[in-house]
């Protein structure tokens, strides 16, 4: 087609015409223009027919496609195939105008702008096998989608939407869209993507407006775009009906926003509309027949709470107390060795929330340390590695949702002791003891149907314990000691800030503070093997006690681990050391408070020299 014509190809009547081969056709104003042939007062455009197959037009300053400028105008039938392009310089595909009447068939193609009819004219768009368009549509009288896509730029209006397999996509969240449908809708298992602020009742919203009726049943897909969460009444209007409501529209996937999980709701009684909700859908039978009854219409009903804060806080508690050790936690028994390595596992569990959330974990943990510096007494100086890892599981016990954490994490550190025992009876005496550590973790949250999250934290972490052995009873060569021991300690976090995949911003809340332990325990000193192997079996009771709050906060609002401050702990355990130098030991112990419990244990070796 040379070049500078206003028109790149000009139909008349009664044409049918094929653009095939990867041709193009292009036009310094439209690409296609089809109108009347102007001969006689009958004048018309007729069942014209225009395919175009792998091939591409061009309106350069105008329209794609323009039909109209005529006289008494039958059918035109525009078929788009086979990876075609259709643009206009104005940003429309396609327009009908004068009376014109437009079947606009779209195939295996992708084409980007605006469809659009005068308020005279009529233009019915199909689109079929993996097509798409994105844009807005004005004013066109009916949209078909099967397996196809539209995409929406901005504010639309037809007269009848039928949605097969396929999707309307509302909007990229930048603004917020609404699709005005003046008849009826009918869907087929297709989906209709929202893009909503999930926040209390009047967030701001794209919204489907169907004046007619509803059938058949679609999906609703929705994106929170910033939204923080709230506890929603009447909820969020999506869907607006004015007819009969009959059509069934589903949530698929979650729709989350800060600490809660939102569910599609349909109006009761004469109510045909959609609303999206912070509360757990239930539609009793008796509902349905009188939806006036109190159950039916609960005062300040429960939200429903995501299970992934349940998550992140146990990935909080896991990382506070991975690698807390105490003196004791790397002996054996009350006089230790040089070279030394431990390994800890626990499992745990916790309700969050008003026990809405139910956390299960476990972890895992090597430490390695080795004295740099040992006197005869027993004080000593040296350093340690450890590594460990830990997992959970959160659930919501009324949706049944779940969220897994992940925590993979490293720790370099100092000890110190100071041992004041007496030559006539070394397991007993006075013991001070201090450790400080450099922590780092990395942390994944992984919820059902939501991208998984990963951030990074860490941590510094200092504790002083004290103690002294008091001899009760035993034989000279071994003994019964009674133990009081004190431990205060400090955790203090790098700011912790992760802004999640849907917007929601997840910040430690407070995680930085005091922890402390105060108790007993009782060992005993034997000897076997010709007093070759030293025997020390202990039990032990603790108080513990920590300042740091196991707290996150989502956006504006604070989810609480409901980890009690205090806590009580039972251990038992037994040391051995051998003649050659080789010593190892091992334990058990239970921590437990209302809502928190956690069984631990323990083992280790060591080597002196």
């Amino acid at each position: 087609m040379p070049t500078g014509l206003a028109t790149g190809l000009a139909i008349f009547s009664n044409s049918t015409i094929r653009i095939a081969d990867r041709s193009s056709v292009s036009g310094d104003d439209n690409g296609i223009v089809v109108k009347e042939d102007g001969v006689g007062s009958e004048s018309q455009i007729a069942d014209n027919t225009i395919t175009i197959d792998g091939s591409t037009v061009i309106g350069r300053n105008g329209t794609g496609i323009l039909v109209g400028s005529g006289v008494d105008f039958d059918h035109t039938t525009i078929n788009v195939t086979n990876g075609s392009t259709v643009s206009g310089g104005n940003g429309v595909i396609a327009e009908v105008m004068d009376g014109g009447t437009l079947d606009f068939n779209v195939q295996a193609s992708n084409l980007q702008g605006d469809l659009r009819a005068d308020a005279a004219s009529q233009m019915h768009v199909a689109l079929s096998n993996n097509a798409s368009i994105t844009g807005a549509m004005t004013n066109v009288a009916s949209v078909a989608l099967d397996a196809a896509t539209w995409n929406m730029t901005g504010n639309s209006t037809v007269g009848r939407l039928d949605l097969g397999s396929g999707t309307v996509s509302l909007g990229n969240g930048t603004t917020f869209n609404t699709l005005n449908v003046a008849g009826n809708f009918s869907g087929n298992d297709g989906t209709i993507l929202f893009n909503t602020v999930l926040a209390g009742d009047s967030a701001a919203t794209d919204k489907l407006i169907i004046g007619g009726d509803t059938s058949g049943s679609a999906n609703v897909r929705v994106n929170n775009v910033g939204g923080a969460g709230a506890q929603t009444d009447k909820g969020i209007e999506l869907i607006q009906v004015g007819g009969a409501s009959n059509g069934q529209f589903t949530l698929a996937g979650r729709a989350v926003g800060g600490q809660y999980d939102y569910f599609l709701f349909k109006g009761t009684g004469t109510d045909g509309n959609w609303y999206l909700r912070s509360q757990l859908p239930t539609q009793p039978e008796p509902c349905e027949v009188d939806p006036t009854l109190p159950e039916c219409n609960p005062v300040n009903p429960e939200p429903v709470l995501r299970p992934e804060p349940g998550a992140y806080l146990a990935n909080l508690q896991a990382a506070q107390t991975m690698f807390r050790l105490g003196y004791h936690d790397r002996q054996t028994g009350q006089n230790g060795g040089r070279a030394w390595a431990r390994v800890d596992g626990s499992r745990n569990g916790f309700d969050a929330v008003s026990r809405q959330l139910d956390i299960r974990g476990n972890s895992q943990a090597l430490t390695v340390g080795a004295d740099v510096w040992r006197h005869d007494s027993g004080s000593s100086v040296g350093v340690m590695l450890s590594s460990g890892n830990a997992t959970s599981t959160s659930t919501n016990a009324l949706t049944g949702y779940y969220a897994r954490g992940k925590v993979k994490g490293e720790a370099l550190g100092l000890y110190g002791t100071w041992r004041g025992g007496n030559g006539a009876d070394p397991y007993a005496g006075f013991y001070v003891d201090g450790s400080v550590q450099r922590a780092q973790f990395r942390n994944r949250v992984q919820g059902i149907g939501l991208a998984d999250e990963r951030y990074d934290s860490r941590a510094w972490q200092g504790a002083v314990e004290s103690g002294y052995a008091f001899r009760v009873g035993g034989a000279s060569n071994g003994g019964i000691y009674l133990e009081p021991q004190l431990q205060l300690g400090y955790n203090r976090w790098d700011s912790n800030r992760h802004t999640e995949a849907n917007g929601t911003v997840v910040t430690s809340e407070d995680a930085d503070g005091l922890f402390g332990r105060a108790g007993l325990r009782l060992s005993g000193v034997t000897r076997w093997g010709n007093a070759t192997t030293e025997v020390q079996p202990y039990i032990a009771a603790h108080w513990l006690h920590t300042r740091a709050e196991s707290q996150i906060r989502m956006d504006d609002e604070v989810v609480d681990a409901r980890i009690p401050r205090s806590r009580g702990e039972f251990s038992a355990g037994a040391s051995l050391k051998f003649g050659n130098g080789v010593g190892a030991w091992g334990g058990l112990s239970l921590q437990k408070a209302s809502g928190f419990h956690q069984t631990s244990a323990q083992v280790g070796v060591s080597y002196s020299w």
